[in-house]
């Protein structure tokens, strides 16, 4: 099984212009996530651009960098686009870790990638359907939620590892909910499904892609994250902080 992350990265942002390329320290945001990544069990790290610039910027810290098409609608469109020419079987898995994580830990990365390796005899027998699945994800199993109704702040509901939905708004119990951290493994048959089904009625509604998975019958399961810090960067407020939270490495 190859192991493969990818990295989108696209120059435009409504909120924080330029976002890959902001310092965090002294370092822009993007080779945070890259080297990060790295430091994985990945058989191979790239960032997927649209921007030469931002191609320019990680062949500078020693990366890799494929140039993608502008006309990509989501993130998922373009990791495909360059997990489709690495010569990659059904069975290799795919990882797409969003540009703006710049703490993202090493060691989530790599129970996504052994999420696909586990054996059924760890498992219960309640639970024997998660075999099949063919996306992992990630969430902060450390933090409650502090505003429910904060729509820039995606909710995943959790069962026994299974992904049962994501919502931006959740109502009423909300003790099998928890923080959604942006980051999916996939088989990388299902990525070429992916790609090719049509936005479910409930993406387009909440912007939410992965609801386009779980419309179209895929299992994804969900571990908790390790990470120390979980931080998307998305405005100028969420930069300082992680300026702040980069003096402690």
């Amino acid at each position: 099984m190859k192991k493969i992350v990818i990295i989108p990265a696209r120059l435009d942002s409504e909120r924080l212009p330029e976002k890959p390329l902001k310092l965090i320290g002294k370092k822009p945001m993007i080779e945070w996530t890259y080297k990060a990544a790295c430091n994985s069990i990945a058989d191979e790290v790239f960032v997927a651009t649209d921007s030469n610039k931002i191609k320019k910027v990680v062949e500078e810290f020693k990366g890799k960098a494929v140039l993608t098409s502008d006309q990509h609608q989501t993130g998922t469109d373009r990791i495909f686009e360059v997990a489709n020419n690495l010569d990659l079987q059904d069975e290799d898995v795919v990882i797409n870790v969003q540009g703006d994580e710049p703490f993202i830990d090493p060691v989530d990365i790599n129970n996504i990638f052994n999420s696909f390796l586990e054996n059924e005899d760890s498992f219960p027998s309640k639970l024997e359907s998660i075999l099949n699945h063919e996306m992992t994800t990630l969430y902060s199993a450390h933090e409650t939620l502090p505003v429910k109704n904060n729509s820039n702040e995606v909710k995943i509901k959790v069962d026994e590892c299974i992904s049962l939905d994501f919502s931006r708004e959740v109502e009423g119990d909300t003790s099998d909910w928890f923080i959604h951290l942006g980051i999916y493994g996939y088989k990388f048959n299902c990525l070429k499904n992916f790609v090719k089904w049509q936005q479910s009625k409930r993406e387009l509604e909440s912007k939410l892609e992965q609801l386009r998975a779980l419309d179209n019958g895929i299992m994804i399961k969900a571990l908790p994250s390790k990470s120390l810090f979980h931080l998307g960067v998305d405005t100028k407020k969420d930069l300082e902080e992680a300026n702040e939270i980069a003096k402690k490495f």
